[in-house]
C-alpha cells in the first residue's frame, strides 16, 4: 500500500506503563525514552480532577503535554439503569473538561464491558447502535463548546460483546454527529476482530482521531508480528494528525521490570522508523 503523505507522528506512553515514584518522575521518563505525550490511566484509585494540578505541573516540568485520558470500566456510559447512565454520563462530561483544561486532545472511553451488557435484558431494539446514537446524541446535545473530544473505543470479542470493530465505531460516532463525539482504533483489537488492517481505518477517515498502540501480542511494538507499514501508511491516507497512543502489557510483567526501560525506548525507535519508513 502506498502513503499519500508522511505526517508527523505524535507518540504518547500510558501513565500506568511508566516508572516512577510521582507523576513528576513518571513523565520525566516519558521523555527520556523518547515518547511526545502522555496518556493518563485513571480508575478507582486515580481521580483526575484531584490530581489535575499534579499532572499540570508533571507536564510543564517535563515539556510533554497531556496527550489524553483512558477511563476505566466505572465510566462506561451504556448502562440500562437510567440513573446510573446519567451519573456516568456527567463524569464524561466533567472528564472533557478537565481534559479541555489539561490541552489533552480527548477521553478514551469504551461505551460498555461484561459483565454488563447492552442494550440488556427486556430491551427493545433491532438495532442497539440505533439506541446508542440516541442517547450518546442526547448527552453531546448538553456539551458545552470545547477542543477535547470522546474517544469511542472498540474492545475485542473477549473483553466486549458490544462494539468489536473500528467500523462500529465510526457508525455510531458518524450517527451521532457531533463534533466531539469521534472514533478509536486499538491496533491489538483490530488484529483480532478486522480482516484488513486498513481497510477500516480508510473507511472511517476523518471520524478517526485517535490510535492506541501494541503489537499482535499486547507486547510494546515491535515485540510480535505485526505488519505496522499497513495501518501506518492507511493513517497517512487519511492524513491522520491525532496521537498514537503506546497501550501494551508491561514488558516483564511489571512497569518497574528491569526490562521495562530498555523496551519502551527501543519500541519509541521501532515505531518511528516504521512510520518513516512509508
Amino acid at each position: 500500500m502506498e502513503s499519500t503523505s508522511n505526517t508527523q507522528i505524535k507518540l504518547a506512553i500510558q501513565t500506568g506503563l511508566l516508572p516512577g515514584r510521582d507523576l513528576q518522575e513518571q513523565f520525566a521518563n516519558a521523555a527520556r525514552y523518547g515518547y511526545d505525550g502522555v496518556e493518563v490511566n485513571i480508575g478507582p484509585a486515580f481521580h483526575l480532577d484531584e490530581r489535575l494540578n499534579d499532572l499540570l505541573a508533571a507536564s510543564q516540568s517535563s515539556g510533554l503535554p497531556v496527550s489524553s485520558i483512558c477511563t476505566h470500566s466505572i465510566h462506561d456510559p451504556l448502562r440500562m439503569d437510567d440513573v446510573d447512565r446519567n451519573h456516568r454520563f456527567e463524569q464524561l462530561s466533567q472528564l472533557l473538561a478537565l481534559a479541555d483544561e489539561l490541552g489533552a486532545a480527548g477521553v478514551v472511553s469504551v461505551p460498555v464491558r461484561p459483565p454488563s451488557t447492552f442494550p440488556g435484558e427486556g430491551a427493545v431494539s433491532d438495532d442497539p447502535y440505533a439506541l446508542a446514537a440516541v442517547i450518546y446524541g442526547e448527552w453531546a446535545a448538553t456539551l458545552p463548546a470545547g477542543k477535547s473530544q470522546l474517544f469511542l473505543e472498540p474492545l475485542n470479542r473477549y473483553e466486549a460483546s458490544f462494539m468489536n470493530r473500528v467500523g462500529q465505531a465510526a457508525d455510531l460516532a458518524r450517527r451521532v454527529d457531533h463534533p466531539r463525539v469521534v472514533a478509536l482504533a486499538d491496533l491489538f483489537h483490530m488484529n483480532i476482530e478486522e480482516s484488513s488492517m486498513a481497510t477500516p481505518i480508510l473507511d472511517a477517515g476523518p471520524l478517526l482521531q485517535h490510535v492506541h498502540i501494541a503489537d499482535n501480542n499486547r507486547h510494546v511494538p515491535g515485540d510480535g508480528c505485526l505488519t505496522f507499514a499497513i495501518p501506518f501508511s492507511a493513517l497517512n491516507q487519511i492524513n491522520y494528525q491525532g496521537w498514537l497512543a503506546l497501550e501494551c502489557n508491561a514488558p516483564g510483567g511489571s512497569r518497574t521490570s528491569p526490562e521495562a526501560e530498555a523496551a519502551y525506548i527501543q519500541s519509541a525507535t521501532f515505531v518511528r522508523n516504521a512510520w518513516a519508513g512509508l
